[in-house]
């Protein structure tokens, strides 16, 4: 069994946390170097703003470099919740454990191997012509 320890635990959501406040300083910094003076003036609001609120704030905008940190903040969020309710580390579609060290490679990894391959297969599909 490779279950995470409390210390472990601790320092996964250290990282988690850490990359958080990363991606939502990078926010910032995409909405200030915009030219849209509501942008500018929505940089006050944004630390108020709860995960949630933020990346349904964020999805409004059309911008592609904004959608990639709005989905790193989705993983963020999703892996911070499942700490709070005990299930972090565990597959998000079987249940199974996830291996420590494939979590402290990428603490936002929310499948195993095998039902990640299927989630990729199952999306790549979806958009296939």
């Amino acid at each position: 069994m490779h279950h995470l320890n409390e210390t472990q635990l601790a320092q996964l959501k250290l990282q988690l946390n850490s990359d958080l406040i990363k991606i939502r300083a990078s926010i910032n910094t995409i909405f200030l170097k915009s030219d849209h003076a509501s942008h500018h003036l929505a940089v006050k609001n944004l630390a108020r703003l709860s995960a949630d609120e933020l990346i349904e704030f964020t999805s409004k905008v059309e911008n592609n470099e904004l959608k990639d940190n709005v989905e790193q903040l989705k993983k963020l969020d999703a892996s911070l919740v499942s700490i709070e309710q005990g299930m972090y580390g565990l597959c998000s579609d079987c249940e199974s454990e996830l291996l420590v060290a494939s979590l402290f490679e990428n603490p936002t990894r929310q499948r195993c191997p095998d039902c990640e391959q299927k989630y990729q297969k199952h999306s790549y599909n979806k958009y296939r012509l």
